[in-house]
């Protein structure tokens, strides 16, 4: 089977990571998968894994772009003998709608997030015969905002590799490459630094500030990049400047994640990064740009799980003396045995939920369904 994953870049990001595990995957059982973007990091991984991508400009709307989207996707279609057309944003959605009615390829979409409702949006937005949507909210924003049918959503969480993120890893020489202190206690952040998350970066750098004067062997690795990555490197190195020390490690876009959550005793996160960070068994904070819950625990794990670590539905609103609080009961008020066993809860969940194999299997199963629709027909 030849499935085209359509994106609209393969940089640092959730779906981004998403559609690389998924790729990676489908082509270790035996399918074809193809992917086309406007590009990114992640491009060179994927033909490391021996996948072909094709460049198109899939992060624009304009007229232009897309007619010249629909002319690559057209000839990739064409040359790669693809049988599912599978798109992973609105804008290759759009592309994706046009294609099949055109070659008659069947279509179907994955939601990653909640998308922006309006009329304009309402009626321009397309999801296929098949939608997977990676958390019950989402399905529920799908239903309600965009009158997709329940019956053609399918629920399939985001997938994680559990053997590249596993906690084995080595650092790789990344405390000496970074100039880390051997004897600190490390936090990992890992998110995009644009737009309103570049808010949530710098109130995690003011708390981690905040947490330094009482606990003054820590240190945070911040791995990110985005339109404001230069705004929050100056706040961090204002910082860095006010305790003379390296307190704050902005190390801009990376693909080594793995290695860098290898070297965390805790990480503050959300959504995929988070399940990455519980893969590796580091204790989770949940925090991000659409909610706050704190501390991962065997009490707020389902809520966790129902909003895809995304802390969507917590009414719980995120402050500096919030996350100093949480960084300090992990690192110097709790137990080193009660950050192993958060740790261990994390794994758990993730291989028993988030497995990017069970992931996969799924997908697959859902286009075999349209693939047979299609010949039925």
């Amino acid at each position: 089977m030849n499935i085209l994953l359509a994106a609209m870049a393969m940089d640092i990001g959730g779906a981004e990571t998403h559609i690389v595990g998924l790729a990676n995957e489908l082509k270790r059982i035996g399918y074809k998968p193809v992917v086309v973007s406007s590009g990114g990091i992640y491009v060179e991984e994927l033909k490391k894994q021996g996948i072909k991508h094709y460049n198109a400009p899939l992060n624009k709307k304009d007229i232009k772009s897309i007619l010249k989207s629909i002319r690559i996707l057209k000839s990739v279609i064409d040359k790669e003998k693809i049988q599912i057309i599978h798109a992973h944003g609105r804008i290759p959605a759009l592309n994706g709608k046009i294609l099949s009615s055109v070659k008659g390829i069947p279509f179907m979409t994955t939601a990653h997030a909640k998308f922006t409702v309006s009329l304009l949006y309402k009626y321009t937005s397309f999801w296929g015969k098949e939608v997977i949507s990676i958390s019950e909210d989402i399905k529920n924003h799908l239903i309600k905002e965009f009158s997709v049918k329940p019956e053609r959503i399918t629920i399939i969480p985001n997938g994680i590799d559990t053997d590249k993120f596993n906690p084995n890893l080595k650092d790789m020489n990344l405390k000496s490459e970074l100039n880390l202190n051997e004897d600190t206690l490390k936090i990992v952040y890992v998110s995009r630094i644009s737009g309103p998350l570049a808010e949530l970066v710098k109130l995690v750098i003011e708390a981690v500030k905040e947490a330094y004067k009482e606990l003054n062997n820590i240190e945070i690795i911040i791995a990110g990049d985005g339109d404001r990555f230069e705004e929050v490197c100056r706040v961090a190195e204002k910082v860095n400047k006010e305790f003379d020390k390296n307190l704050i490690h902005m190390l801009g876009k990376r693909t080594d994640i793995p290695e860098i959550l290898s070297i965390g005793d805790l990480a503050i996160s959300v959504s995929r990064s988070a399940l990455e960070a519980m893969a590796c068994e580091k204790p989770v904070i949940l925090a991000g740009g659409e909610g706050y819950m704190g501390l991962l625990t065997e009490d707020n794990m389902e809520a966790a799980i129902s909003n895809n670590f995304t802390g969507r539905t917590s009414n719980d609103n995120i402050t500096v003396e919030k996350l100093k609080n949480e960084i300090l009961t992990v690192l110097k008020f709790g137990s080193k045995e009660r950050a192993i066993e958060l740790g261990q809860l994390g794994r758990e969940i993730v291989t028993e939920k988030f497995s990017v194999k069970k992931m996969t299997e799924k997908t697959v199963e859902i286009y075999k369904r349209l693939l047979k629709r299609s010949v039925e027909k």
